[in-house]
């Protein structure tokens, strides 16, 4: 509901929902993403093309509780393409790696990355921005802050017999 409400004011935005069934102790994994191709030399000198993953992908494994709860062994990581290099993409990761002991139908948030990024940009006409003092009615500064927070909620819900078998 929270995050409807921040989705609904421009202030946040759902970058996926995987939804993903498995059985008591059995590992599942979704995973949503591409490859990149980038160069890389072979020992004889000659250079091939390999290729490096940029996904969202979520590990998880139950398991449940006498009690009726479930403790999950998660493993969440969301690669996306960075700055191209001479080497080829670079690939900037955010990974989160727990176990957490869940109501079944609760929601748990396991954590939450924060980024901030802060870039000046100046732009000026040649040789006019160049002087001392006067030079300033030249040019143009263009600053930017972008702030960026992941947060990764997980929801397990225990499907009776009958849905399970569907």
């Amino acid at each position: 509901l929270e995050l409807s409400a921040l989705e609904a004011d421009n202030k946040g935005k759902i970058i996926s929902s995987p939804r993903v069934v498995t059985a008591d102790q059995k590992k599942a994994v979704i995973e949503q993403g591409t490859e990149l191709p980038y160069q890389q030399a072979t020992s004889s000198g000659a250079t091939s093309v390999a290729f490096r993953k940029a996904s969202l992908k979520l590990e998880v494994t139950p398991q449940i509780t006498p009690d009726g709860n479930i403790i999950l062994d998660v493993d969440v990581s969301k690669d996306s393409v960075g700055q191209v290099t001479t080497a080829g993409y670079a690939i900037d990761t955010k990974h989160v790696q727990t176990q957490v002991l869940v109501d079944n139908g609760g929601t748990v948030v396991l954590g939450g990355i924060f980024q901030q990024t802060q870039r000046e940009n100046v732009t000026q006409i040649p040789f006019f921005g160049d002087i001392p003092v006067l030079g300033n009615l030249f040019k143009n500064r263009e600053r930017t802050n972008d702030k960026t927070e992941l947060l990764i909620f997980i929801t397990p819900k225990i499907l009776s017999g009958r849905l399970a078998k569907q």
